[in-house]
């Protein structure tokens, strides 16, 4: 499914989805901090589901899945719903907000090895030099957590590593499916066989929770990201990979680090460490190398 989009609409959708997603790290380590995380990734799926389920009727889409791309999109639905999110729920339990942030803005790295692999992009000199200062960013991160032996901070960051690597599958194996059947068909049968996917996970925990306990903070976050992350920024990504590269893609996640320490410094009063900035300053470099030397430029579709 060929589209043409001005670049004003694509940097528009670029946006959007790096506020949406920045702010996820946020609501969602209020939500498991106050909440079981397996519940709350039960309720943040089903809200998404029926979120895209809304947009699939307002905007009067339809999807005629064929049986071959059956599994494809149970592929799919596992590397977005269940692994990612167990590991990504578990991973932020025990380390910053800032820190899945910054582990995110790896994922051009991530998502551009596994383009090439896949035969999807060119690996160029420029590149390589990219994804070895983002790595180093991150070797940063890790190094200041081994020195404070912080032991609980680097097991949630091997969680968020996991998370991280299932999400570039995601995305990468992902292009050729939105292209097929378009962004907002394809999000919305992931999604929803995601969750499906995550009920035996999810379903217990969800009977067995603690509901006195919960808080309208709780209760909001869990919508936010039902809606607005699962949902409208899930959609969005997929509507920008229908249109450009999975590498430029990913680039959104970049914008992670510098947005979510923000967000956690006013909202939790979290002052970024020296070891945060010079890690999120490394990461960011070498995912600018990557993508925009060169001449780096966006190839929009054409009809």
């Amino acid at each position: 499914m060929k589209t043409r989009e001005n670049k004003g609409t694509i940097f528009l959708a670029i946006a959007g989805v790096s506020f949406l997603f920045s702010f996820t790290n946020i609501a969602a380590k209020e939500a498991v901090m106050n909440f079981s995380p397996w519940a709350v990734a039960f309720f943040r799926f089903m809200i998404g589901s029926v979120t895209l389920y809304l947009l699939m009727k307002l905007m009067r889409k339809r999807i005629n899945l064929q049986p071959v791309d059956k599994w494809r999109f149970v592929t799919l639905a596992f590397l977005a719903v269940p692994l990612n999110q167990i590991t990504f729920l578990t991973g932020i339990q025990y380390t910053p907000a800032s820190h899945p942030a910054l582990l995110y803005a790896t994922t051009p790295a991530w998502v551009l090895l596994l383009a090439v692999w896949l035969r999807v992009e060119k690996l160029r000199w420029w590149k390589w030099a990219g994804i070895i200062l983002a790595m180093l960013g991150v070797a940063i991160l890790f190094i200041g957590e081994f020195v404070s032996f912080r032991q609980e901070t680097i097991r949630g960051d091997l969680f968020l590593i996991i998370a991280l690597f299932s999400w570039a599958l995601y995305t990468t194996l992902g292009k050729p499916i939105v292209e097929r059947y378009g962004a907002l068909e394809t999000t919305f049968v992931v999604i929803t066989f995601g969750f499906f996917l995550y009920i035996p996970f999810g379903l217990w925990p969800v009977i067995t929770a603690d509901y006195s306990q919960i808080t309208l903070k709780v209760v909001f976050s869990i919508i936010y990201i039902g809606v607005f992350a699962s949902g409208i920024a899930y959609f969005l990504w997929y509507w920008l990979l229908e249109r450009i590269r999975p590498s430029q893609v990913a680039i959104i996640t970049c914008l992670g680090p510098p947005l979510t320490a923000f967000f956690e410094w006013t909202i939790f009063g979290t002052v970024p460490t020296i070891n945060l900035l010079l890690s999120s300053i490394v990461v960011l470099a070498g995912i600018a190398l990557m993508v925009g030397y060169g001449g780096t430029k966006q190839s929009i579709r054409n009809d």
